[in-house]
This record gives C-alpha cells, sequence and structure tokens, in this order.
C-alpha cells in the first residue's frame, strides 16, 4: 500500500514537470560538495553517538560522543578500530551481526533496544543504521547513530506503556517469561502487546529477552570460572544441552568453544 505522502508527492510532480528540472538541479549541487566537514556537526550532538564502518567492521568517523562513551583520548583513537578492539566480545558480536544486515541492504530505523557499553552497563538507545554506497552504487560501509533513552521510570521514555515489561525483562535473567505474563503487567491482549514490541523493539518479546539472558551467558563464561552447567542453571536454562543449542544459535559457537576463544579478552 503506497503511503498518502508518497502519493501526493507523485502527484505534485505531475502538476508541476518543472519538480523533476529542480530536483535533478540540487542533486548535482549536493553531488559537487565537498561533505567531509559537515560531519563535525556530530560532534555538537550530546547523548548521541554517530559513525561510519567500512565493510570490515572497520570506525571510520565517529563523533565526540562515541569517543567519550568509550573512553577514548580522542576521537582518532578509534579510527581502524573495530568493535572486538573496543567493546567485549558478547557486544562486538552483535554489532557485528547487525553489519551484516545492514551491508545487505536492510536499514534499522527507530529500533530501541537494550545495550551494554564497553563499561557493561546496560542502557536504552534508539538506534538508527543504514547502508552507505560508493560511486558504482555498490553498499561498502554502514552508517549509525544511538541515542541514549532517559531511564524507564522517566516520564520522557518513548514507550510509557511498555516500560513495566521492558523493566522486568531487563531485571529477569533465571527464568524465560511467557507473552501472556508480560502482556498482564502492561494491559494489554497478547496479540497487541506482541505488535507493539515488535514495531518498538523489531523483534518479538520472546527473542528479545533469549538474546539478552544469552548476552549474559556469553558474559559469565569469560569472567566467572563456574562450569557451563553451573552458568545454565543460574540463567534459566533446563541444562547445558539446551544452552549449548540456543548460544550456537546466536553466536555460531558452542559455549566451550568461546570460553576457550575469548577467555583472555582485554574488555573484561
Amino acid at each position: 500500500m503506497v503511503s498518502e505522502g508518497i502519493l501526493d508527492g507523485m502527484n505534485s510532480k505531475q502538476k508541476h514537470p518543472g519538480y523533476g528540472h529542480r530536483d535533478n538541479e540540487i542533486a548535482k549541487l549536493l553531488s559537487d560538495l565537498d561533505l567531509t566537514e559537515s560531519l563535525l556537526l556530530f560532534d555538537c550532538l550530546r547523548e548521541v553517538q554517530f559513525w561510519i564502518k567500512d565493510a570490515q567492521g572497520r570506525y571510520l568517523r565517529v563523533n565526540r560522543t562515541f569517543q567519550l562513551d568509550y573512553s577514548l583520548g580522542s576521537v582518532r583513537e578509534a579510527i581502524g578500530r573495530t568493535d572486538h578492539d573496543l567493546s567485549p566480545p558478547w557486544i562486538a558480536e552483535a554489532f557485528r551481526a547487525d553489519d551484516a544486515l545492514v551491508l545487505g541492504g536492510q536499514r534499522i530505523v527507530n529500533r530501541i533496544e537494550l545495550i551494554s557499553g564497553y563499561d557493561r552497563v546496560l542502557r536504552w538507545y534508539q538506534t538508527n543504521k543504514l547502508p552507505l554506497k560508493n560511486h558504482r552504487g555498490d553498499f561498502v560501509a554502514t552508517a549509525g547513530i544511538a541515542t541514549l533513552l532517559p531511564d524507564l521510570q522517566g516520564p520522557s521514555f518513548p514507550l510509557p506503556q511498555l516500560a513495566p515489561a521492558l523493566e522486568v525483562m531487563q531485571n529477569e535473567t533465571r527464568t524465560a517469561l511467557t507473552n501472556a505474563e508480560l502482556a498482564s503487567l502492561v494491559g494489554l491482549s497478547v496479540s497487541a502487546f506482541e505488535r507493539q514490541f515488535r514495531l518498538h523493539l523489531h523483534t518479538s518479546p520472546m527473542q528479545f529477552h533469549r538474546k539478552l539472558r544469552l548476552a549474559r551467558v556469553a558474559a559469565a563464561l569469560i569472567q566467572s570460572p563456574n562450569t557451563i552447567a553451573e552458568i545454565a542453571h543460574r540463567f534459566g536454562f533446563s541444562d547445558q544441552a539446551h544452552l549449548s543449542r540456543q548460544f550456537k544459535d546466536m553466536y555460531g559457537s558452542t559455549p566451550s568453544s568461546w570460553r576457550e576463544k575469548h577467555g583472555g579478552s582485554k574488555h573484561l
């Protein structure tokens, strides 16, 4: 279904054929501009991270908020580095999964998500990511912004109706929750709750909570001396085999291989 805005634009161009010439002229003027210096405007944004990464995940440009959030001495310190250089592996892997989707031509628009920073503190962000093309039309880089959101309990949180359910999901790591339980917390039917959740978080409630629990498992495998079976029990998986299946599905690695690979990570 074509939106009214697009239809209005099409009708407008049909009524005013001169618009096509004007648009071409504007496009040419923009293509002739060197917009490099305009990127400095992103340094004026507070609590908004901005970045550009190449297809190998190397940072080509970041803003000052990004620099400060990652405790870097200067913006230039981020250039050429990857998420695996700046973040713990369980965070870096999630970022790289997004990059793969975006490099395939997908856009991430206004996704509300819970992100653990380099300091491992969970914070809510609204994220936008898009692919960048070269002059041949190939997707060769990604660009994104992540806007820090107010606390779940604050009046300015953009999803006040979903906030009670999001808080429970953020804090409950030991058991799997149900959509019915979460929907009752926010006074919605199960179907309405699922629709609202998918609209704003771009995933289902159960997938979101599973991803959050597995991220904590990934961290515990590196940081904790506990056995994999003990970690599985701690985060509400029925047994080690159940955890292994879920973990490999998300990270492409078994828990034991993950622990062996990242056990010496510098981001602990």
